[in-house]
């Protein structure tokens, strides 16, 4: 009898563990894989998180290479407008420098005819209010030569330049320094000198 209670105990007792047993794997998550698909799932939050991040630093840094693109054609932009003005004072001051010599003249306009045997040579000169106008011809010798614009002016700087003449001076003294600046050689058959001063007065020597 006593055996047999006993025995019933015992068995009593290893149902109860077993019970005990069984909640607590109940209660407890055995998956060990939920554990770490959790923490997959945080890590790929981090990993957006970061590509997110990445992406705004790229966009940051190119916003940066088109503000550096856009200050370089700003430079540039300045840069060449700047040589531009120096270029174009250049230019001025040149062109001041080789036009200087008929600023110099009494007279805006000049007219020569002479005539020889074997040709003509003639010239007009006209100052233009600063833009002058010049022409050469000269047939002497058989030869037909013709200037006009830059190079007739290039050619009268020189004698034009020589003229020391003013409304005063005799026909003499007009046909002499004509002579002598332009290096005509005697023996014309007609010489003949027109000179407009800027006070408006005129002189007009003649010798045939």
């Amino acid at each position: 009898m006593k055996k047999t209670m006993l025995t019933t105990v015992t068995a009593a007792a290893v149902l109860t563990l077993a019970a005990c047993g069984n909640d607590d794997n109940g209660g407890t998550d055995n998956n060990p894989n939920a554990d770490l698909g959790n923490n997959n799932n945080v890590v790929n939050d981090d990993n957006n998180m970061n590509d997110d991040d990445d992406d705004d630093d790229d966009m940051m840094n190119d916003d940066d290479d088109d503000d550096d693109m856009m200050n370089d054609d700003d430079d540039d932009d300045d840069d060449n407008m700047m040589n531009n003005d120096d270029d174009d004072m250049n230019n001025e001051a040149a062109g001041d420098a080789d036009g200087d010599w008929y600023e110099e003249l009494n007279f805006d306009e000049f007219e020569l005819d002479a005539e020889y045997d074997d040709g003509e040579y003639e010239v007009e000169y006209e100052y233009n209010d600063g833009e002058p106008e010049a022409e050469i011809e000269d047939s002497r010798g058989g030869e037909e030569v013709e200037m006009e614009g830059d190079e007739a002016l290039d050619e009268l700087e020189e004698p034009l330049t020589e003229l020391d003449l003013d409304a005063d001076s005799s026909d003499d003294e007009i046909l002499d320094a004509t002579m002598e600046a332009f290096d005509l050689e005697d023996g014309y058959d007609e010489l003949e000198v027109e000179i407009e001063f800027f006070d408006d007065d005129e002189v007009e020597a003649e010798d045939e």
